[in-house]
């Protein structure tokens, strides 16, 4: 049986790939080479949810592909969860696996969103509204229901703030519980909950600030963790 494509889905403020430098470092290519066909289409880094998935919507639908098994991360799992419910009337999308997806939204965005420092008033800049959506108040307000066919998956990261690089330790700290530097593991949780990696938000993609420290588990290896998480959602029974 042939599997349905894989479509990977960048964060707030991301992108598919400005010249060489890709959002998902290595991904697309590690799973081509497994033989699962991978797009990776860009959206508007800092629209809505809606706005995000109607333009993801636009790009996948009009092909002529039966089926896709969507790889989000951050907030690209929101803008799937949206495209799931509301945007895909002929069920092409079978599957979904989000990685550090702030389904309950982050203390972080509601910082961005307050404080008078100079680098969260240009995040407000560049980033509005996409990130209101990110809110926890936000996120509670308007909720995304699930469609009863499609398979939900998904995975959170987690370090201690001595293992965080030290940029991201302070939105660490305004998070109670145990997260992955910008997301909570409880908020990241959704439908078929895989785990807990030992991986900061950006590691999961590939990027890793931070020296190369094996007791530690960094560089963390993003590569094999997206085929085994795409292996393991396809052998799912």
């Amino acid at each position: 049986m042939e599997h349905p494509v894989l479509v990977l889905l960048h964060g707030y403020l991301g992108f598919s790939h400005y010249g060489p430098i890709r959002y998902f470092r290595g991904i697309a290519s590690a799973l081509h080479q497994i033989e699962r066909p991978c797009l990776s289409p860009t959206v508007p880094p800092a629209g809505t949810i809606a706005e995000r998935a109607e333009s993801l919507a636009q790009q996948l639908f009009q092909s002529d592909i039966p089926a896709f098994s969507l790889l989000a991360h951050s907030m690209g799992g929101l803008d799937a969860r949206y495209l799931i419910r509301y945007l895909d009337p002929d069920c092409r999308v079978k599957r979904l696996v989000t990685v550090g997806t702030p389904h309950a939204g982050t203390p972080v965005a509601t910082w961005f969103l307050e404080s008078p420092q100079l680098f969260p008033a240009w995040i407000r800049r560049i980033g509005t509204p996409g990130l209101c959506e990110l809110t926890p108040a936000t996120r509670l307000a308007a909720p995304i229901p699930d469609r009863e066919d499609v398979e939900y998956y998904s995975y959170a990261g987690s370090r201690p703030l001595n293992e965080l690089p030290f940029w991201l330790r302070p939105f660490g700290r305004m998070i109670p519980t145990d997260n992955d530097g910008l997301v909570a593991v409880e908020s990241a949780q959704w439908g078929k909950y895989c785990g807990t990696i030992r991986a900061d938000h950006f590691e999961f993609i590939g990027w890793s600030f931070d020296l190369p420290n094996s007791r530690i588990a960094r560089p963390f290896d993003h590569i094999n963790f997206w085929i085994q998480a795409v292996k393991g959602a396809e052998n799912d029974k």
